[in-house]
């Protein structure tokens, strides 16, 4: 096993996924959905030349042979080859192919996903058998004939961040008190939460001087009613809303508010705000309340399921605001000829 060299099962792995690179540049190239089909076919291509130089591999180190034969590096070449040339034929007959029929591919898509998650977990066990090898050869022979248990950077790694001792050890730092039977180790804290504890402890100590004491930026209550203040400014900008509506009895108002509802109103409560098709406006009974904000919230919104539409799009926020004031103060208790009957409740100001 002197001959054996971890770069080579890095090459391998390296063709493998160039080879992959080069078949999904060609699909993404080409807009058909169905080149997906020969994506998942080429994938699974791929996996069973892996498969076969892994399996190939495990056999020679259980024969005591050199990891990879010469003959099998050859394999591997050609298996990137024959793969390269094969994505480019794959997309050339499937641009000739689509041309002419549309099969449905759905089934047989799901079908080699499967097989090539199949494919992989099967790459991923035999790499782990692999490298259970590989350590266990690289072991340190003892006396007896056994071998000892290659430590991996992996291994020294999580030792590292949790710094736990090994169960060999643990009667070392075994306390000496008991508990219903039960006794406790006295084991380090993770280093891995010291550090993060003491990285809590640095921002803790960087955010109060930053925020408390040079004062760099507003808290986050300043932050808030600072935008708030945008909010309501912004608000006030877009014009008049069911909450800031009022009652504008000046002439000028009165006239823009007689203009907008003759122009939009009166074909369905009539000039005169009788009513015809929509109810009469000159009574105190309303079906969707009488107050200033609901009657505006009603011409501003309309009424689901009635003739009644939303004027959101068709009049302005101050016009709207003009015709309802106009409505409630020049038109309600005007006593017009042959009023509609009176139709919804009796509302009273309060």
């Amino acid at each position: 096993m002197k001959n054996f060299k971890i770069k080579n099962i890095l090459s391998v792995l390296i063709a493998m996924v160039l080879t992959k690179g080069a078949i999904a540049q060609q699909v993404v190239t080409d807009s058909n959905p169905e080149m997906h089909y020969y994506l998942l076919t080429a994938i699974a291509i791929i996996l069973l030349v892996v498969i076969v130089a892994l399996n190939g591999a495990i056999k020679n180190i259980a024969t005591g042979k050199a990891l990879w034969e010469n003959k099998n590096g050859a394999t591997v070449v050609l298996a990137f080859v024959f793969s390269m040339a094969g994505s480019q034929a794959f997309a050339q007959d499937a641009a000739q192919d689509m041309v002419i029929v549309e099969p449905n591919y759905g089934l047989v898509f799901w079908l080699f996903l499967l097989v090539d998650l199949i494919l992989i977990i099967i790459v991923f066990v035999q790499l782990s058998v692999l490298s259970g090898l590989v350590n266990t050869i690289k072991g340190q022979t003892a006396e007896d004939g056994e071998y000892y248990e290659v430590e991996t950077g992996f291994d020294r790694f999580w030792k590292g961040l949790t710094n736990a001792a090994p169960i060999e050890s643990e009667a070392e730092v075994m306390t000496d008190h008991e508990y219903d039977g039960i006794r406790e180790l006295d084991n380090v804290l993770p280093p891995w939460w010291v550090w993060l504890f003491n990285l809590s402890t640095v921002f803790a100590v960087v955010y109060f001087g930053y925020y408390e004491v040079y004062k760099s930026t507003d808290m986050s209550m300043d932050e808030y009613h600072a935008e708030m203040l945008i909010a309501e400014q912004q608000a006030a900008a877009i014009g008049v809303t069911p909450d800031n509506v009022q009652l504008m009895e000046d002439e000028s108002n009165m006239a823009n508010g007689q203009k907008v509802f003759e122009s939009n109103c009166a074909s369905c409560h009539l000039n005169s705000g009788a009513g015809s098709i929509g109810p009469n406006l000159t009574d105190e009974y309303w079906k969707n309340g009488g107050s200033l904000k609901d009657v505006f919230i009603t011409v501003e919104d309309g009424i689901t399921g009635t003739a009644m539409v939303s004027w959101k799009a068709l009049i302005s926020p101050n016009d709207r605001q003009d015709v309802v004031s106009y409505i409630l103060v020049k038109l309600q208790g005007s006593n017009p000829e042959n009023p509609k009957a009176a139709e919804g409740e009796l509302y009273k100001p309060e």
